[in-house]
């Protein structure tokens, strides 16, 4: 019994310890490489379901079973499953790093992400580097003639991967304030979504430096950003379909 409590007391010690780094590791994934609604369109929770159960429940089971007060190589045991942790927290947020959304385009009516592992993205003007609390914006030339269109079309060249076609938002706004939602346009959202915009119309719906504006991820999950004309940024993100499901 004795031995059980000392093993139960590791167990706790190693599990609180391993939430612990993984709510950090959390709130740097949410709050900086993906922030606002990034997170949930980017799907980013499937990457995590196998790397958060690994750290936090298998590291502290391993001390469960091996734990044995005054046992030989007890320290060595202990040091190779914090190794394991370590390397798969490590390991897995290498991944979820080097697919974060480093900007957010903006392709003819909607924002679409960019992520930091698309080959193109070196090549985006480096004035539209993102900084570390979001991704930064661009605006991406759309086809200058009927031909250009085709031809884009026709050799299925998506404008978002030319790098050299993504330019300074700021000198665009008239494209956004054009491609702008428009509240009333909404119909299909659900309850919640509407208890969402509600609040938004309440609070900020009557000023006209803000508009609504699609924003598509990488898996083509949407939502809704509220875009600041004046001071060219992305103030929050909405957790709404901005179009009707098919």
């Amino acid at each position: 019994m004795q031995l059980w409590r000392m093993k139960l007391k590791a167990f706790t010690i190693h599990l609180l310890l391993s939430v612990l780094v993984i709510s950090l590791f959390l709130l740097v994934v949410t709050q900086f490489w993906y922030p606002g609604q990034l997170f949930a369109i980017e799907n980013v929770w499937q990457g995590l379901e196998i790397l958060i159960p690994v750290d936090a429940i298998l590291g502290p089971v391993l001390t469960l079973v091996l734990f044995i007060p005054g046992k030989k190589n007890l320290k060595f045991d202990l040091s190779i499953i914090a190794l394991i942790q370590i390397g798969a927290l490590f390991y897995g947020g290498m991944l979820i790093y080097q697919q974060r959304p480093v900007v957010l385009a903006f392709v003819i009516d909607r924002f679409e992400t960019v992520l930091a592992n698309e080959g193109y993205a070196a090549d985006i003007s480096t004035r539209n580097a993102n900084t570390l609390f979001s991704p930064a914006l661009s605006y991406v030339l759309p086809a200058q003639s009927a031909e250009e269109r085709s031809h884009f079309l026709i050799e299925g060249i998506s404008i978002k991967a030319i790098g050299e076609r993504h330019v300074p938002i700021d000198k665009n706004i008239d494209a956004l304030v054009k491609a702008a939602l428009k509240p009333s346009s909404l119909k299909h959202i659900n309850e919640h979504e509407n208890e969402l915009l509600k609040k938004f119309m309440q609070q900020d719906g009557s000023r006209k430096d803000l508009i609504l504006l699609p924003v598509q991820s990488s898996t083509y999950d949407a939502a809704i950003l509220v875009f600041n004309t004046n001071t060219i940024e992305v103030v929050q993100y909405l957790d709404i379909s901005p179009w009707k499901k098919a």
